[in-house]
């Protein structure tokens, strides 16, 4: 008996959805999102201002106690160059947007934009349109991970692991210190750096310079487990070809006989097209520095086939 009154309970939800009853509270959720988009972006934004700013005049200052002026260079370079690549890819991975592909006539037909698209492209509902290679729709952005705008997210997220990795092995001694006050021999208010051109102003608030500390590094270890976690998945799927979505297709097509993966075109292969190193292009000029590409094609192109459309 209940298990009939779930499938009814079921069925009514299904006719409801299909004759749209709940399309108005599905558009205000998706409204939503689109709000709190808008006000996540000022958030990342407030947030990397809050660990460059820490780290800059604070942590690195104070580090001069434990590390040598050589290293401290090293450091302050390692984070100009973090700060800025992050700075430019989140930039572009939020403002440009990821390539709608209408498809063609006879490809798989969307209501919801009344017009065709192909095998690779899917539409979303928050963006009210359909994105050629879409991994997801990233509420951190604003918009759709897709095609054309997919590297910057990647490199995003990869440049952000990194400099919070290096937030967190630098640090240390800092957070240790400050956490532990009552025991240490020096804090950064009871210390003379000569590298801390804003240490009166940071001291003339009581507790400024430690919360910061601790909060930053606190800040630095979750960015570092979920987005390190995020980019590790990243990775995988970009070696074997794949957007989540392509693998969310793919995970129950694998199991029909005859099953092949059109998308993974090898494991260098996927990673050169989906960074764009095509036509000489070097690794360090078009990945290490900050540079935009448009979307390109693999390739091994093989006409009509859209599955071979880089994302």
């Amino acid at each position: 008996m209940c298990r009939n009154s779930i499938d009814n309970c079921c069925d009514w939800i299904d006719t409801k959805i299909d004759d749209g009853t709940f399309l108005p509270v599905v558009n205000g959720a998706h409204s939503c999102m689109r709000q709190i988009g808008r006000l996540l972006v000022y958030f990342v934004y407030a947030i990397s201002f809050f660990l460059a700013a820490t780290s800059f005049f604070i942590i690195l200052p104070y580090e001069q106690l434990y590390k040598s002026p050589y290293l401290l260079v090293v450091l302050s370079i390692f984070g100009f160059y973090f700060l800025i690549n992050i700075q430019f890819h989140y930039y572009k991975a939020r403002t440009t947007k990821p390539v709608a592909n209408p498809g063609q006539e006879g490809d798989s037909f969307c209501e919801k934009c009344n017009y065709w698209k192909s095998q690779r492209t899917h539409h979303c509902s928050v963006c009210e349109t359909c994105i050629l290679g879409m991994d997801h729709h990233c509420i951190w952005i604003n918009q759709c991970v897709g095609s054309h705008n997919h590297r910057h997210f990647f490199l995003f997220i990869a440049n952000l692991t990194f400099a919070a990795g290096t937030i967190i092995l630098a640090g240390y001694p800092s957070v240790y210190d400050h956490i532990f006050m009552e025991t240490s021999e020096h804090t950064f208010c009871t210390s003379i750096l000569h590298y801390a051109p804003l240490q009166n102003y940071i001291c003339d608030y009581n507790e400024l310079a430690r919360t910061s500390i601790v909060f930053c590094y606190l800040l630095s270890a979750v960015l570092f487990l979920m987005v390190g976690g995020l980019t590790l998945w990243n990775v995988y799927l970009i070696s074997i070809g794949f957007t989540y979505i392509d693998y969310l297709r793919h995970s129950d097509l694998k199991r029909k006989p005859g099953y092949r993966n059109r998308l993974n075109k090898g494991f260098w292969m996927n990673w050169k097209n989906f960074l764009g190193l095509r036509r000489n292009r070097s690794f360090f000029n078009y990945v290490i520095l900050p540079r935009t590409l448009p979307p390109l094609m693999y390739d091994n192109f093989a006409k009509n086939d859209a599955f071979d459309l880089i994302v």
